[in-house]
């Protein structure tokens, strides 16, 4: 056996399986786009309003240039949380999380730092779940978390997802052009 080309068979396997990856993360993209809402086809005031005032409107002067971080930047101020933390830093011990972004490019540990943080959440908690749909486990994780009986809005903009905990709120899931 050649180890040349023992290395070269292995090599056109992962930039197969690479491609249909990529190409399923287009697949995935497009179909979000054909059945998802603008915020017209939403029927929750909380969340037509949301898309309507944070979402969707064009970059101001003086926000980040980057989509997701401007979003992120916009959800702060609209809820004013007096705490704003990041997977990446852990979870504060013993105390209430208003406001959570977990990035989900580290799939492997997204599932285990939002678990860690779970019963921190609280009525009016915000938790923001980016790059969800690059891989199938953390997509597993947004259905699980979805399922969850104290959330109750979800938003998925492909690229970012949204959870919010009110209490006296029906619980609704959303898809949302972004």
């Amino acid at each position: 056996m050649n180890l040349d080309t023992d290395v070269d068979r292995r090599l056109t396997v992962y930039v197969i399986f690479a491609s249909v990856g990529r190409l399923r993360l287009y697949l995935d993209g497009l179909i979000h786009f054909l059945s998802a809402n603008s915020r017209h086809g939403t029927h929750s005031p909380f969340v037509y309003q949301l898309v309507d005032e944070v979402i969707y409107p064009k970059r101001r002067p003086g926000e980040p240039n980057d989509r997701e971080q401007r979003l992120i930047a916009r959800l702060i101020k609209r809820f004013q949380p007096d705490t704003v933390y990041t997977a990446d830093n852990g979870c504060p011990q013993n105390l209430p999380l208003d406001f959570l972004v977990v990035d989900c490019a580290d799939f492997g540990r997204a599932a285990a730092r939002v678990e860690a943080c779970w019963g921190q959440f609280h009525s009016g908690s915000v938790l923001v779940l980016s790059g969800f749909h690059l891989h199938e486990e953390t997509k597993a994780l947004w259905e699980s978390i979805k399922a969850k009986a104290d959330v109750t809005v979800t938003i998925d903009m492909f690229r970012l997802g949204l959870v919010f905990f009110h209490a006296g709120q029906a619980k609704e899931d959303f898809r949302i052009r972004y």
